[in-house]
Parts: C-alpha cells; sequence; structure tokens
C-alpha cells in the first residue's frame, strides 16, 4: 500500500506541475499575459487539477489500484 501512495503521489505532482506550466502557456498564446501576470494562470490551472482530482477522487483510487487485482 505504500507503494501505492508514493506512486500516487509522484504522479499527482507531477501532473500538478505540467497544469500549472501547461495554464501558463495557454495565457502567454492567447495573448493574455498583457492583462493578467502568467503566475495568475498557472495557479488557476493548478486549482482547476486539483478540484477535479478531490472530486473525482473515488475513480483515480480505482484506476491505481487496477493494476493489482489483475495479478
Amino acid at each position: 500500500m505504500i507503494i501505492i501512495t508514493i506512486l500516487g503521489m509522484v504522479f499527482f505532482v507531477a501532473v500538478g506541475y505540467f497544469a500549472f506550466n501547461f495554464s501558463q502557456c495557454i495565457g502567454t498564446f492567447t495573448r493574455l499575459d498583457k492583462i493578467i501576470p502568467t503566475k495568475i494562470f498557472g495557479v488557476v490551472g493548478l486549482l482547476a487539477y486539483i478540484y477535479l482530482v478531490y472530486a473525482n477522487q473515488d475513480a483515480v483510487i480505482t484506476a491505481l489500484k487496477q493494476p493489482l487485482t489483475n495479478l
């Protein structure tokens, strides 16, 4: 169970970092960075990611446990 927790945390942090950077890229690509700083886009994207993971945590846990149930 500890391995699943470590894998889940690493995956959560890696995808969160991607969501932060990707949101900044969207802000720059749409040229809204002239009005709003790109860091704010990153934080909004990260908060949206955290909310989506929290709202769908049952599906995330099932997806993490699925490879172990087929052993």
